[in-house]
């Protein structure tokens, strides 16, 4: 007997508050031309803390949608796995606090952060489960609030990141064919030590705690050298990507859907063209959503659901790149 994983539903967990460029023009010393050029953003979304939203009221709703979009009652999930860079709180963890909220009676619960691949991180660790034979069914949350994040002086940074949460629903398949069933057909998943912590969020760890002499210094914010990320986002989604699709033995032309990270247009397109993935096989939500860390894949995934995007057979190659420095790939068949 074998297992293999399936993704059986997704869900959306959207922030009300919709912060755009010119916004940001009234904040910092930058331009919606200027971000939209370099970065392809538009407008983004934060929670709106005065209308009681957190993490966790937009996790619910992209869980509950999941749930009810693959048909799977809330007591037969065994495992949720939920990743995020930015939990309400460290202690008790996202996946714990959702399995009360979502009523997941029987689940086992496991906070990942691998930054902006988060999701795929725990697509990754879903699948191997599954196919250990441990878990039955799994849901997988990548959700951000990083506007908590967000040094509001730092033009660098502020313009770039969102908020928003996303869900799947993958459970276990057994004997499947894989030249032909859904399922996840492999993935890769590999870390880069980015010892000159190019991408950090330094305040408010156990090294610079809130009350160091250094912690105003550092603050606790995302800071981040463009340049250094750029060039590693690239080589590292190329190579996951390649390694993945040989593993799978599918061509370029085979994929149906191209779902990379959502960080910068520019990086999409370059590895799309260093992969000879065309353009309108990539899904982007990017200009509408910023870039949401853990969130960005799995909110493209349940945004083409609903628009009826994808369809039974397709390949669906997602690609990522996160702080860490963390990077991944993973091939599924719709």
């Amino acid at each position: 007997m074998t297992w293999n994983a399936t993704i059986v539903g997704t869900g959306l967990g959207v922030p009300s508050k919709v912060v755009t460029n010119k916004d940001f023009e009234k904040m910092v010393d930058t331009s919606d031309e200027w971000i939209r050029t370099r970065t392809g953003i538009c407008e983004r979304r934060f929670i709106d803390r005065d209308k009681g939203e957190t993490l966790e009221t937009i996790a619910l709703q992209a869980g509950k949608k999941a749930l009810e979009n693959a048909k799977t009652k809330p007591e037969d999930i065994d495992l949720i796995i939920f990743a995020t860079t930015s939990p309400d709180t460290f202690m008790p963890n996202m996946s714990c606090r959702m399995t009360a909220s979502l009523g997941l009676v029987n689940a086992a619960a496991i906070d990942q952060n691998a930054a902006c691949s988060g999701f795929v991180l725990g697509m990754h660790t879903a699948d191997s489960f599954i196919r250990s034979g441990q878990y039955k069914n799994i849901m997988v949350i990548g959700g951000e609030a990083l506007s908590s994040a967000l040094d509001m002086k730092d033009r660098s940074t502020c313009v770039l990141f969102g908020d928003g949460a996303g869900a799947a629903i993958v459970q276990a398949v057994e004997n499947a064919d894989l030249s032909k069933d859904s399922v996840i057909l492999g993935s890769k998943f590999y870390a880069k030590a980015d010892v000159k912590e190019s991408l950090s969020m330094a305040g408010g760890g156990t090294r610079t705690p809130y009350w160091h002499e250094d912690f105003a210094k550092v603050g606790p914010y995302i800071r981040m050298q463009g340049q250094d990320v750029f060039k590693e986002a690239t080589r590292g989604m190329v190579r996951a990507a390649k390694e993945v699709m040989a593993q799978c033995e599918v061509m370029p032309s085979d994929i149906k859907w191209f779902v990379p990270h959502q960080a910068n247009l520019r990086i999409i397109e370059m590895v799309g063209k260093m992969l000879e993935i065309p353009s309108e096989k990539t899904y982007i939500n990017l200009d509408r959503w910023g870039n949401t860390s853990a969130a960005t894949v799995i909110t493209c995934l349940a945004e083409m659901e609903e628009k009826n995007m994808i369809n039974k057979g397709d390949l669906v190659l997602m690609d990522v790149f996160g702080g860490g420095f963390s990077y991944g790939a993973l091939l599924a068949r719709w």
